[in-house]
């Protein structure tokens, strides 16, 4: 018997695993076995059923005596998972719970999906040989029977999982702790209790993702950047202000003339040292398009305390200027 497409039989798609093929056929024989379903088509099914398994293993080299399930002793995959960290959180540290749950094979049928006890073939009556069928019954010759593969005993669909193989989800969750320090790409190895009938211990590996941050770009040596607007008029004024860190507001004094300004300590603990990286600001002072009346008055008033007041550094410096200016001007009359 040869079919079209052996993958579309056993409902899959060409590039599936062996072990979806595997459960594929499980599943389809316990429900088309001719023991269980009393339907004229459940033989030609599990003939079909049969059939695409062979051609599948044929395509794939693979001897369909070959068991595909893993080595006993073989120690399973760590389940993985991935935890996003602020920039504050790598500063100070965090935990964070991860959750999930997990599918284990069916221990009544030990993930075959059909009941470990065998029972008597009934198309063939346990002989393992069927007569096929031609016009002339009594030159049928004997044929291995297809309904058991011509080993003359069956196993029904298991009841307790419903011939999937799977047992139900055990759920598990784990609070993952991390310390000061976290980079993107850290791996943390911990271990999770499954919950429900059996119960275990189940590997975790938790790998690090940084959310990137609405202000603060980081460096590759924990130093952290930043751009701050700030008044203009506070700028020129040499003003205290208040700076974002991820250990919270820092105060700052501006400083006339100059935009950018080292904090010491306040970047990430990526340095292998005791000590914090920097953080820099880098200040951007905003002034206005054009003075409004009020501002051009305040600043009459600025301009007049200053250097148009005597007595003042300002005042004294600006009123000398002038008396020099004054006299170079009459001597060119």
């Amino acid at each position: 018997m040869e079919l079209d497409d052996p993958y579309r039989e056993l409902g899959l798609a060409p590039g599936c695993s062996d072990a979806e093929v595997k459960a594929a056929w499980r599943r389809l024989s316990a429900r088309w076995h001719p023991d269980r379903n009393s339907s004229p088509q459940a033989l030609r099914k599990i003939q079909r059923i049969n059939r695409a398994l062979e051609m599948i293993r044929s395509a794939r080299d693979e001897p369909q005596a070959q068991a595909d399930d893993p080595a006993p002793d073989a120690e399973p995959s760590p389940i993985e998972h991935t935890i996003r960290l602020t920039l504050e959180d790598v500063v100070a540290g965090c935990v964070r719970e991860v959750r999930g749950e997990v599918v284990e094979d069916c221990a009544d049928c030990e993930g075959s999906g059909l009941q470990l006890q065998a029972t008597t073939c009934s198309v063939c009556r346990g002989t393992g040989r069927i007569r096929q069928r031609l016009l002339f019954a009594w030159i049928s010759p004997s044929v291995e029977c297809t309904a058991c593969q011509g080993h003359g005993e069956t196993r029904q669909g298991c009841t307790t999982c419903a011939a999937s193989g799977k047992a139900p989800p055990g759920k598990y969750r784990c609070r993952v702790r991390v310390a000061p320090g976290a980079r993107a790409g850290d791996v943390l190895d911990v271990t999770a209790r499954v919950q429900g009938s059996r119960q275990r211990t189940l590997a975790l590996r938790v790998r690090v993702v940084l959310q990137p941050h609405e202000f603060f770009t980081a460096g590759a040596d924990g130093t952290l950047k930043c751009e701050l607007p700030v008044d203009g008029f506070a700028w020129m004024a040499n003003r205290w202000i208040e700076v974002p860190t991820p250990r919270g507001l820092q105060q700052m004094r501006l400083r006339r003339g100059h935009l950018n300004y080292r904090i010491r300590n306040a970047g990430l603990p990526w340095t292998g040292e005791a000590a914090a990286a920097d953080c820099i600001v880098t200040v951007v002072p905003l002034f206005p398009d054009e003075l409004s009346p009020e501002q051009e008055a305040a600043i009459d008033r600025l301009v007049a305390s200053n250097s148009g007041a005597a007595g003042t550094p300002a005042g004294d410096r600006m009123a000398a200027w002038n008396r020099v200016v004054s006299g170079w001007r009459d001597r060119r009359r």
